[in-house]
């Protein structure tokens, strides 16, 4: 490049002048931008701000920034992902998850998978003998919030209890207890000379109720413990937060229990009968099948054709005859929905649902003012007959009575359904001549209606529920099925955790085994 003569002079000048100041100076006045070295300065910033941006591009620093800044995102993204699939697949007081294939939190998938790990826990422990010794070093990490403060998540508890009870009662003893309670609810062994005894004042035609005619008629237990493949557990409907409106009018449940489906009480016994006479112990496949049976017989055994109403005939004469107590029946009663004292435990601890309530008028609201349904429609949605599915749960938890963690809920109270099926077994074993039902008949019972139960439907009953149900039908306390209750938490509790941990140190120790060439 060319300079001009007139240009020369400045220029060496300026050159001069800085030579005579000091570093710092020349530093400052370089950087500066005065009416003197303005053309230098920014000749000289030029290429300095070119550098800069060409340096960014190409400095591992800055790559290295940015790689940061994404694997700060990818990691935050990877937390949520992992909170939002524990919390909706996951959670800790859930037996479903959102992604069930189903209707969302409705499916018996978690449990199933559940139970098969609970039953290989039972076998290992019960196969060590029963060791009381053993270490469980998992769960020392987690505390234990749920089923009396014995069990880590609803999951482990549901489980193993569910495992727990039905070995159980696996055995000869229950198989005859339940054979005989079937026997005398048939009226195989019913004695005449003993209503006469006992005063009995309604009596079918003809003892034997196969011999009625709605003994091929199905009712509205007709599709207990039957497969739901729309919700992928059991029953006729399950609420969720994803399938929150259930109620769809009397008729759509009448055309549900009467449906190929469901069953009738002629079918249970058909299906209950050989299992019974062909095994010396009451399996798991007969116990399912003997509560299907007790709970779809009672209709059947409690009506205006044979032995009378349940409440108005059966209980009255229990009463009368020292196998039913009114005053246990009544704290029974105490945890029905809405009843004074449970509301007064509060919304956490209470049995009473907060979302089931609320989203039935909702769904009333909606079918009346969006819809538009009519009179009879609106009618036929809110039959009394279906009056129970607005207290039903989206979550089936609560914090337990003495606030130190958490117990399954039903929302529908203690069982009196449970209550019934006891009374009117009792009922039938009276007039047969037959003792009372013991506590251990009591058990059997219960075991029976938790296999049926003991699902993710949301017509259900919890074991706590069911105890308090059978047991106080039956002539015995509240207090008696508690402990009974307790127990089974604790024994259970030693068994899954038990025989987790001699599972894993059975992995561990072929792990180490060196293995030979």
């Amino acid at each position: 490049m060319r300079v001009a003569k007139n240009n020369v002079e400045p220029v060496v000048s300026l050159l001069v002048n800085q030579s005579s100041k000091s570093a710092t100076t020349s530093a400052q006045t370089i950087g500066g931008a005065n009416g003197s070295n303005e053309i230098f300065s920014g000749l000289a910033s030029f290429p300095k701000n070119a550098n800069r941006a060409s340096s960014s591009r190409n400095n591992p620093r800055g790559l290295a920034g940015i790689a940061k800044t994404a694997m700060k995102y990818i990691a935050g993204a990877a937390g949520a992902a992992y909170v939002y699939d524990n919390t909706a697949n996951r959670f800790f007081l859930s037996t479903t998850s959102l992604h069930d294939g189903k209707q969302g939190f409705t499916s018996d998938a978690r449990l199933q998978e559940a139970e098969k790990k609970a039953e290989a826990n039972y076998a290992e422990y019960h196969a060590h003998g029963c060791p009381e010794n053993v270490e469980v070093a998992r769960t020392s990490l987690w505390p234990k919030l749920v089923g009396e403060n014995s069990f880590v998540t609803m999951l482990d508890f549901r489980s193993a209890t569910k495992v727990h009870t039905k070995e159980l009662i696996k055995t000869k003893e229950a198989r005859d207890s339940i054979a005989l309670n079937i026997s005398c609810i048939l009226g195989e062994r019913i004695k005449p000379a003993l209503l006469t005894k006992y005063g009995v004042a309604q009596a079918p035609v003809d003892f034997d109720i196969t011999k009625e005619g709605d003994f091929e008629v199905k009712n509205k237990y007709s599709l207990s413990g039957v497969p739901n493949h729309d919700s992928g557990s059991y029953g006729y409907a399950s609420r969720s937060i994803s399938n929150p409106f259930i109620e769809k009018g009397e008729k759509h449940h009448a055309q549900a229990i009467t449906s190929d489906r469901a069953l009738t009480p002629k079918a249970c016994i058909v299906g209950l009968q050989p299992l019974l006479e062909n095994s010396e112990s009451l399996t798991s496949e007969a116990q399912f099948r003997a509560g299907q049976a007790l709970l779809i017989l009672r209709p059947l055994y409690c009506s205006p054709k044979t032995w009378g109403d349940a409440h108005k005939v059966l209980m009255p004469f229990l009463e009368e005859k020292g196998l039913a107590s009114s005053r246990e029946n009544k704290r029974l009663g105490e945890t029905r929905p809405f009843n004074r004292n449970d509301m007064e435990k509060g919304v956490a601890r209470r049995n009473t649902s907060v979302a089931g309530p609320l989203l039935h008028e909702l769904n009333m609201a909606i079918h009346k003012s969006i819809y538009k349904k009519d009179e009879d429609s609106m009618n036929d949605l809110k039959s009394k007959k279906l009056r129970e599915m607005k207290y039903i749960p989206i979550s089936h938890f609560k914090v337990s009575d003495d606030c130190s963690g958490f117990e399954d809920s039903s929302g529908l109270a203690d069982s009196f359904t449970g209550y019934n099926v006891s009374a009117y077994i009792n009922h039938a074993r009276l007039l047969s001549g037959e003792d009372r039902l013991s506590k251990q008949d009591v058990v059997a019972i219960v075991g029976c209606l938790n296999a049926v139960y003991d699902n993710a439907s949301s017509e259900r009953h919890t074991l706590r529920e069911i105890a308090h149900g059978c047991f106080v039908g039956a002539g015995y306390t509240v207090e008696d099925a508690e402990a009974f209750y307790k127990d089974v938490c604790k024994n259970s509790a030693r068994e899954f955790y038990g025989g987790e941990a001699l599972r894993a140190a059975k992995s561990n120790l072929r792990s180490d085994t060196p293995r030979v060439p």
